[in-house]
């Protein structure tokens, strides 16, 4: 017997070698599919706060030149969120199952970011283009708001193909008069393209490269409306400057936080008696603040960073209900005026009678 149980012995230790191996295989295996397999999805987070009164790269995100400024206290904060993944693997697996117990966490469909054709150059340039709108449209929607006049230009951003403008017009040109009226924008543009009903030339007089140039053109019939077959875009031209430097933020959603710090940087006094908002939301010229996404994350971003107050797109309020973190006051406003009225009352610390998202 002894012979014969010192002969098993070596058998049953290789044995547990070899399933101790395989366990640790499985276990390491397994770990790095978590961790390293792609995904189709993408992870959103709560990204840098940035309060506009401060600076990027010891550059102030907001300056003013050509025009009298006032200092400011307390901050307004602009929020950010982050993405995990990238258009070639999507986050990995483990970040999706965080992402499904972590309110602060969103999973996104890979595809609803990165449309065919896009990836994460595509992506980011887009970012750019809507990031330099928005601060357009922040000063702009200042301005009107404090009545200081500026003008706007009508710029040819896009050109179709086989198309009355294609052979006459080039992205750049800017619009200076339509039928003998100075450019004011968009809608004029389109009435005076509709009078016609293609019976006659629209006469345009426009700027490139420094040159005037005298053209005409007779709109054509394209998805049963009159067009020339471009694009243009209203750019405002400020009377004086106003500096925006926000690093690495791309995208629209910082418009209504911008047009508050450039009316607080513009008017005398503190607007926020020294308190800590946070807000967005997209901005028009006209002050009216639009959607966004992200905005749980974003509420996750203000709260880690201190803030108490948080300014939101009542066009967002079916993704706040029920979705504040604890600790956070979030108003939502409609217009900048909203936001002001919201600014003041926190500024007094009186924010019963502030409008908040209900079901």
């Amino acid at each position: 017997m002894t012979n014969f149980d010192s002969e098993l012995k070596p058998k049953r230790g290789l044995l547990s070698k070899i399933l101790a191996w395989g366990a640790t295989v499985v276990l390491v295996g397994g770990g790095l599919f978590v961790t390293l397999a792609p995904t189709p999805y993408l992870v959103e987070q709560p990204g840098p706060v940035y309060n506009v009164f401060s600076t990027v790269g010891g550059v102030p995100i907001i300056a003013v030149e050509g025009h009298e400024s006032y200092p400011t206290t307390g901050s307004l904060n602009m929020l950010t969120v982050t993405l995990l993944g990238d258009s070639a693997r999507g986050a990995s697996w483990l970040n999706v199952g965080l992402a499904k117990i972590d309110p602060s966490l969103a999973i996104i469909d890979k595809a609803d970011i990165y449309p065919p054709g896009w990836d994460d150059q595509k992506l980011n340039e887009e970012a750019d283009v809507m990031m330099l709108d928005s601060q357009s449209n922040a000063k702009a929607a200042a301005l009107n708001l404090l009545k200081i006049p500026f003008t706007s230009s009508i710029k040819v951003t896009q050109v179709s193909k086989s198309t009355p403008a294609s052979k006459v017009l080039k992205a750049g040109d800017t619009l200076l008069t339509v039928d003998g009226k100075v450019a004011t924008g968009i809608d004029q543009l389109r009435e005076f393209v509709a009078a016609t009903k293609g019976q006659r030339a629209l006469k345009l007089v426009l700027s490139r490269d420094g040159v005037q140039k005298n053209i005409s053109i007779t709109p054509a019939l394209i998805d049963k409306e009159w067009r020339l077959g471009i694009y243009v875009q209203e750019v405002p031209e400020f009377p004086f400057k106003i500096n925006i430097e926000v690093g690495d933020v791309g995208g629209p959603s910082g418009g209504q936080i911008l047009a508050l710090a450039i009316y607080d940087k513009l008017t005398p006094g503190s607007l926020t008696g020294g308190k800590n908002i946070a807000g967005t939301g997209t901005i028009d010229p006209a002050g009216n603040i639009g959607p966004i996404g992200g905005i749980r994350q974003k509420m996750y971003g203000a709260l880690r960073a201190g803030v108490k107050y948080f300014l939101a797109p009542d066009s967002n309020c079916d993704e706040v209900v029920g979705h504040i973190p604890d600790g956070l006051n979030v108003f939502k406003v409609h217009t900048i005026k909203d936001s002001l009225k919201a600014v003041a009352a926190i500024k007094s610390g009186n924010t019963k009678d502030l409008a908040v998202c209900t079901k």
